[in-house]
């Protein structure tokens, strides 16, 4: 399922421009009026909207067309939980963790690496030609929000698109203002990992405690835990950070939980809190790794004795050598992080 309020978004706007409804729903389960009453939409039925939309509007730039005005309202309580965190660092992270329960089929991935961190957008289906129109809308607003936040972000930020026949030569409505690749290993941006630290003048620490609540009461409401919610919480928030990673009673504390809670979560979704922070450690030497740092200053970094013990856990773990995953990830037969 996918919150209904980009939808109606689009809905507005296409109305506001002369066009029906009639092609807007066509091919839909549902119609207009039920777009306005449903909380959330079956995605088959919200990606069926976005084709019909696309061709209707012929060569515009639908992403762009519906955040150019609405900004990060478009994200609805990912973005209110965005603008009031305290640092860009939480506010990312904040968006990683509601972006599974925003929209089941997607999600935003946020990995820091030495130098650069990378936002990628994760999908569980073909996308098809609507994958341009959701890295339009991420692109717009992950850039404005950057740029709220840091300042000037002139050609710091680069921006991906998997696949290269997505390719339009129309501009987009938002221009970009980093460099835009085609064919790449993942579609998403990246941008220093220094900016994470930056402090948001917009924060606000009442509303960033109400969203944290808000975060938590919808983790404990996701429908089973074969939908591993707080997994894929504390996956984002570790993957978000550079080490010493957080303990558990940090992140029990952010989620309004005990640890006691968290850790019974985490058994009914199959895993424990070990197990994520091992692996969340081996994503951050894999960042490190592609940064161009050394198994033995990777090792050292992350708290290893030597980079003997660190070549064994990275084995135990991935089931290769660090070298042999750096030779494969360039080849495109390992898996990526």
């Amino acid at each position: 399922m996918i919150s209904a309020h980009y939808a109606r978004l689009l809905h507005r706007e296409l109305k506001i421009r002369g066009h029906d409804d009639a092609a807007l729903f066509r091919g839909c389960a549902i119609n207009s009026e039920a777009l306005w009453q449903l909380a959330k939409l079956e995605p088959s039925d919200f990606l069926k909207l976005l084709a019909n939309a696309q061709e209707m509007l012929g060569d515009k730039q639908l992403g762009s067309l519906v955040t150019s005005r609405n900004r990060l309202a478009t994200l609805g309580m990912m973005g209110v939980a965005m603008m009031s965190a305290p640092t860009l660092g939480a506010g990312l992270q904040a968006m990683s963790s509601y972006s599974t329960l925003e929209a089941d089929y997607l999600h935003f991935e946020l990995l820091a690496g030495q130098r650069v961190t990378r936002i990628t957008l994760e999908t569980d289906r073909d996308l098809g030609d609507s994958l341009l129109i959701h890295a339009e809308t991420v692109f717009a607003l992950l850039q404005d929000y950057l740029i709220d936040l840091v300042g000037s972000a002139e050609g710091t930020i680069e921006f991906k698109i998997a696949s290269p026949a997505l390719k339009r030569e129309a501009p987009m409505a938002t221009p970009l203002l980093g460099k835009l690749s085609y064919n790449c290993r993942f579609t998403g941006l990246e941008f220093p990992t220094h900016w994470l630290n930056t402090r948001s003048p917009f924060s606000n620490p009442e509303v960033w405690q109400l969203s944290r609540r808000h975060l938590s009461e919808q983790l404990q409401l996701a429908s089973s835990p074969g939908d591993q919610p707080f997994t894929r919480h504390l996956r984002s928030v570790m993957q978000s950070q550079r080490p010493p990673l957080p303990d558990i009673n940090d992140l029990a504390e952010s989620l309004h939980l005990s640890p006691r809670t968290l850790s019974r979560r985490l058994m009914e979704e199959q895993t424990t809190f070990r197990e994520l922070k091992l692996r969340a450690v081996h994503d951050c030497a894999k960042n490190m790794l592609l940064d161009g740092a050394s198994v033995e200053a990777v090792a050292a970094e992350l708290g290893y004795e030597n980079a003997a013990n660190f070549r064994r856990s990275f084995r135990a773990v991935n089931l290769c050598s660090p070298t042999q995953w750096m030779k494969g990830f360039r080849q495109g037969t390992a898996t990526s992080i």
